[in-house]
């Protein structure tokens, strides 16, 4: 009786082992995302270093992740914005973090005055966890440069997050 108690339990915690998600399956599928955060302009003018925060406009969107190798946890991911621009990039994946390769954001949107908007270039990178199986909070690190006139500045973040839920 023992023996058939002790077999029964190991073959339950053998069970509950492999339906545990552990990599990138549990990254798979599709998400609505939301962006938010803020970059600190700071000016490359050597006679004045004029530096303000800026609040990013929130984006929305689609993000795909979708498996690229089973062997090492690797995946492609696809973040659709809704104004159009398409960035696809790739990621690793263990336990619950994902790690998106740097990308590059060629048209990301500032308006330095609330009056109009400019385009820039930053480069991100990206750090996610997975929570409940179900949604994703990335910590987001902006760094690049915007023109504006003669002027350029040099743009940093490294408090915008991106909140994503699976569809």
């Amino acid at each position: 009786m023992k023996k058939t108690s002790i077999l029964l339990a190991i073959c339950c915690l053998l069970t509950l082992a492999s339906c545990q998600k552990k990599g990138a399956p549990q990254f798979l599928g599709d998400y609505s995302f939301k962006t938010s955060g803020s970059v600190t302009a700071r000016s490359t003018y050597t006679l004045n270093h004029k530096e303000f925060d800026i609040t990013l406009k929130n984006e929305i969107g689609q993000l795909q992740i979708s498996s690229l190798d089973k062997k090492n946890d690797s995946v492609v991911v696809v973040m659709n914005y809704m104004d159009g621009d398409v960035i696809v990039t790739h990621a690793y994946c263990h336990d619950n973090e994902i790690v998106l390769k740097k990308f590059k954001r060629n048209a990301l949107n500032l308006s330095f005055d609330g009056s109009f908007e400019i385009k820039c270039e930053v480069d991100v990178l990206a750090k996610g966890t997975i929570y409940d199986d179900n949604t994703l909070i990335f910590n987001m690190i902006y760094d690049g440069a915007a023109v504006l006139g003669p002027i350029t500045y040099d743009l940093y973040g490294n408090d915008i997050r991106m909140v994503a839920t699976r569809n």
